[in-house]
């Protein structure tokens, strides 16, 4: 009798230690929802998840800041931002949702190689939206903005500013791919087309970072006595050239434009008190919301715009408040 008594109570004991583990388990899973993560456990039916390359730049980490601010915003009960350092990592996730059958996904892909993995997605007919990088995939709905329309607003606002007249130099980062390229031609076509007596100088960086704007302008304004404005491709990069011409004494540089939403360059803009006008083209990370929006609307059943491209603002010290948020970590 003892022994069959004892028995019972083990018994009793192993089922309640499994109720308790399911329970925490449960959690777990909830509070993980809430966090950025390269993981992709936790996650159903009614999970949206967002699928983004890890922040190896200020604006990736940007993306993942404002999508799980939106993510918060819109109230859902369960989703995930999760990151990855590489192409096949990437592409590892997308089966693990695929096979845990996700409500949507959110994907900015590495490259475009993701597009096996774009379409695998489509093939288990589960709601895509793609930011930023296209696919080739039937998606739902593509969300970016336009680095030739960067190119052509910039271009438009200097060649307004120097009256049709002066030297502009131009920033170039081939390491950047079409990114660079596409702001670059966007830039020399509507010059052409619009302020063909404006002369255009060459620069060109190994990255975006600060650093490399530095060491680049400088080598340009050293071959370059006097240079009326500075397109840069990208506002960390910016942020260095406006070192490189404080550090060489220049006056003759009265424009300096940027590109993306950096917080540093936007407070540079605000707090300016230089002769340099400083001014920066959006092509911002906070995007990710409107493609965080539209997977929503399609898990509703609603439908949305197959090309969604964001257009590009000029942000000077008139609108730049409007731009600033002191919690982006971009």
């Amino acid at each position: 009798m003892k022994k069959f008594l004892g028995l019972i109570g083990m018994l009793l004991l192993v089922v309640t230690l499994g109720a308790c583990s399911k329970t925490n388990s449960s959690t777990n899973t909830k509070e993980s929802s809430q966090a950025t993560t390269s993981k992709v456990s936790g996650v159903n039916k009614d999970t949206l998840a967002v699928v983004i390359p890890s922040a190896d730049h200020g604006w990736l980490a940007g993306v993942a800041y404002y999508a799980q601010k939106e993510c918060k915003a819109l109230g859902l009960k369960s989703y995930k931002v999760i990151t990855s350092d590489n192409v096949n990592d990437q592409a590892s996730q997308i089966d693990e949702l695929i096979s845990q059958k996700v409500g949507a996904v959110v994907l900015e892909p590495h490259t475009s190689e993701l597009s096996v993995a774009a379409r695998k997605i489509v093939k288990a007919k589960i709601p895509l939206i793609i930011f930023d990088r296209k696919v080739k995939a039937d998606y739902n709905g593509f969300v970016a903005g336009s680095n030739t329309d960067i190119g052509k607003t910039t271009a438009d606002f200097l060649g307004d500013k120097l009256q049709g007249k002066g030297t502009i130099a131009t920033l170039s980062v081939p390491s950047s791919g079409s990114v660079s390229s596409e702001r670059l031609a966007g830039f020399k076509a509507e010059m052409k087309a619009k302020y063909p007596d404006i002369k255009l100088v060459s620069m060109t960086a190994d990255s975006f970072t600060q650093e490399a704007g530095l060491k680049t302008a400088k080598d340009m304004l050293t071959a370059n006595k006097h240079v009326d404005a500075i397109f840069s491709i990208d506002d960390e990069s910016s942020l260095g050239i406006l070192q490189a011409i404080n550090e060489a004494k220049r006056t003759d540089v009265k424009y300096l434009s940027g590109v993306g939403g950096s917080q540093s360059y936007f407070k540079k803009i605000k707090n300016n008190k230089s002769d340099i006008t400083l001014f920066t083209a959006t092509y911002s990370p906070t995007m990710i919301q409107e493609a965080i929006k539209e997977a929503k609307q399609v898990m509703d059943g609603k439908s949305v715009k197959k090309e969604n491209i964001i257009p590009t603002t000029i942000v000077t010290k008139d609108n730049v408040n409007k731009f600033l948020n002191a919690k982006s970590p971009y």
